[in-house]
């Protein structure tokens, strides 16, 4: 069974572990008002790389997982109605890795010393990416189940690292750099649950899966052609939170 397809069954375990260690805990909480706080995540990212009309290039790998950690921080607006709970609410993250493939311009020629051949680096890193959901919960005594959903953005930069090696010399190759920069935009959906741990204070655990899509990195030909390139992103976050 792969990595991607326990994620559910990871998130659902790690909420009835968060609900069983809250369970002695006999404060009711107020969910509505204006609230602040702070997240880390433990990301799992899938990219899958393509080169649209390129006949003389070949990607050696298609696709990449990876699996990095993040940190930020949240703002929300929660309305309460009788047990049910509506909300709106922001977060900024910063640290969500690097996606990386190769391709190489001959089929046998990726880093030979039998003949000249070009070999590519293809380095996908996010740096920001940041997150604004609508939520709907059922708080149950002291505790919020909620799903949540909206729009998604990241900060990304390509870099192809180009290694040019010269049968006369292979042990040095010649280095090129190309670096192009795109916000890609997608959705996301989550589940969580959220309980008091002090007065003001919540804790929560959710589990939040993202699709950019797909998205074209344009290139400079001759010397570089188009990426395209797919991301989506599954997340096992923790928050903890002020309420004013």
């Amino acid at each position: 069974m792969s990595i991607r397809s326990i994620l559910p069954l990871a998130a659902a375990s790690l909420l009835l572990t968060c609900t069983a260690a809250f369970a002695d805990s006999d404060m009711t909480a107020d969910w509505s008002g204006l609230y602040a706080g702070a997240l880390a995540d433990v990301n799992f990212g899938h990219s899958h790389f393509a080169l649209p009309g390129d006949l003389g290039d070949v990607l050696l790998q298609t696709s990449h997982d990876h699996t990095s950690f993040a940190g930020g921080g949240l703002l929300g607006f929660n309305w309460q109605d009788g047990t049910t709970v509506f909300g709106l609410e922001g977060d900024l993250t910063s640290g969500n890795g690097t996606s990386s493939v190769t391709a190489c311009t001959k089929v046998d020629g990726c880093f030979t010393s039998a003949h000249d051949s070009f070999t590519t680096l293809n380095h996908l890193k996010t740096d920001w990416s940041g997150r604004l959901r609508a939520r709907i919960g059922w708080a149950d005594g002291d505790t919020l189940f909620y799903a949540a959903g909206g729009y998604s953005f990241a900060d990304t930069k390509l870099s192809l690292v180009g290694l040019c090696y010269n049968p006369a010399d292979p042990t040095v190759p010649t280095v090129y750099n190309f670096a192009r920069s795109k916000t890609l935009s997608g959705f996301n959906l989550g589940l969580g649950m959220e309980k008091p741990i002090a007065d003001n204070v919540t804790i929560r655990a959710e589990y939040v899966f993202e699709d950019f899509g797909n998205t074209t990195y344009k290139g400079e030909a001759p010397e570089w052609n188009d990426r395209r390139i797919s991301v989506r992103n599954s997340a096992l976050r923790v928050a903890v939170a002020y309420r004013f």
